[in-house]
Formats: structure tokens, sequence, C-alpha cells
């Protein structure tokens, strides 16, 4: 056999390897725990006017971290994995704070005041703040 043959089969080989190695990593990581995780406490309103006032800033200290949110229930939903959604009201009646439940809550019921602890993934300009993996606190 031809000596570049060779080497080309063997850098295949240890591609495959490396691969597999990375793939093995990423499909065993553990799952991020947010009920163990210290978070920052805000209001509905507060985050919404964090975010709307300047999002650059509002993305440094919130997004991807821990947040534990309070405020008044608006409206009670599931997506379509089943998991119960819950938008928190604002005082602009177009713009939410969406939370998703990474367990049943149990009933939650619309005007309540809940607080409830997820990781903020993210801001959709004029329309809502998202929050995931979330934990009903009381």
């Amino acid at each position: 056999m031809k000596t570049w043959l060779k080497i080309v089969l063997i850098l295949i080989g240890i591609g495959m390897i490396s691969g597999g190695i990375v793939a093995y990593k990423i499909f065993t990581k553990p799952h991020r725990d947010v009920t163990a995780e210290k978070a920052v406490t805000l209001t509905a309103q507060g985050l919404y006017d964090a975010f709307r006032t300047n999002e650059a800033n509002a993305n440094q200290l919130y997004l991807d971290k821990a947040i534990e949110l309070s405020g008044e229930v608006l409206e009670v939903s599931a997506n379509q994995d089943g998991k119960t959604v819950v938008n928190f009201k604002t005082n602009d009646p177009l713009f939410v704070i969406n939370c998703t439940f990474k367990t049943n809550p149990g009933e939650l019921k619309t005007g309540s005041n809940i607080t409830f602890k997820g990781i903020c993934t993210g801001y959709i300009p004029d329309a809502n703040v998202v929050i995931n993996e979330g934990v009903l606190i009381k």
C-alpha cells in the first residue's frame, strides 16, 4: 500500500475517533438545574423595563442567567411539547414575559401573583422576554 494512502486512512481514523469523543461529551452533558443556582430576583415589570430601556445592558445582566421572577399571571397555556407556559403581565398590553415550566406547576390561575425561577434565554423586541426551564417558587 502506498504511504499517502496509509496517511489518509490514519487521519480519517483519528477524525472519526475525535468526532465520536466530541459527540459523546455533548450527548452526556448534564442538564442545567435551575433550582440549585443562585438567581437574580426581579419583578416582571422590572425585567421588561430593563430590556425596553437598554437591551444590550439587559442582555449582559440577565441572558443565560437564573432569574427569580415575581408578577401577575396574565395567561396560562401549554406549548407544543405539552409544557405549561405562563405569560406575566407588564404595563405594556402588547408585551409579556413568557415563562415555560420544566415540570408541571399544578393549577395556576389568571390574575394570581406567583414567583417563578428559570433561565433567561432571550428578548424578542416589541414582543416578549423568554424564560425557560422554570420551576414554581410560590
